[in-house]
Formats: structure tokens, sequence, C-alpha cells
């Protein structure tokens, strides 16, 4: 039993230090580098692409109408203030998350493709600044 319980415990332990993403992707960030991990859309089980999701903590977004930039695997704390969203042009990178409107937009998602399939769905301002996103 003992012997279960080790084999368990190692699995548990080895099993959280490996990421499954093969690798990070450094995006410079205000603060230095940051290390985001995943660095693909996601795929359906048909074959469409779809875009990642970020875990923002309630409170965290910023107010109606203002920008902020996330990034993954930051702590909450530690993310950069928001601001107005015209700042925040050519200064989001790619691989991080542009909060606007109570919604996190991918960086890594095409959302041109997105508001040419669905008119309307994507706001002026989120497809200004993804199309001057900074990839280092």
């Amino acid at each position: 039993m003992r012997h279960v319980i080790w084999v368990l415990g190692a699995a548990l332990v080895l099993g959280g230090c490996s990421t499954g993403a093969g690798g990070g992707i450094p995006v410079p960030g205000p603060d230095g580098d940051v290390v985001v991990i995943g660095g693909e859309e996601g795929r359906s089980r048909d074959g469409g692409v779809y875009a990642r999701s970020a875990r923002v903590p309630p409170g965290h977004y910023p107010p109606p109408g203002e920008c902020r930039i996330w990034y993954p695997g930051r702590e909450p704390g530690h993310q950069p203030p928001p601001g107005r969203c015209d700042r925040f042009v050519g200064r989001v990178p790619f691989g991080a998350f542009l909060l606007y409107n109570d919604k996190a937009w991918d960086t890594e998602y095409d959302w041109r493709r997105e508001e040419s399939r669905r008119p309307g769905s994507v706001p002026d301002i989120v497809l200004r600044i993804m199309s001057s996103l900074v990839r280092r």
C-alpha cells in the first residue's frame, strides 16, 4: 500500500512539472519578459479553430470602454493597469490577451476573419489593436 501511495505521489509531482505545451514563448512585457505557455489557437474536433480562454478573476477587467493587457500565467496583482484603449495600439504583445468590455480577446486568434464571418461581432478598437500587435 505504501508503494502505491508513493507512486501516485510521484506521478502527481512529475505531472505537475510538465506543461504539455512543449515550452513557452518569451513575450516582452512592461515588467520584463514573461513566458506565455501555449502558442497556438485551439482546434475543435471538427477541425475548426477557436480562441484560447483566459482565467481573469472577477474585478480585474477594466472599466467599460477601457482596455487592459493580460498576461497568462502572471498573478492578477502583477498585471499592467487598465487605460484608454487608443494607448494600447502598437503596444499589445502577441501571446497576451486584450481585456475589453468584460471579454478577454486572444491575440493569437484571427479576429478579422471572425469579423468577416460575423459582421459586428468584434469591436472596431479590438480590430485596430489586433492589427498592430507587437511580435518580437
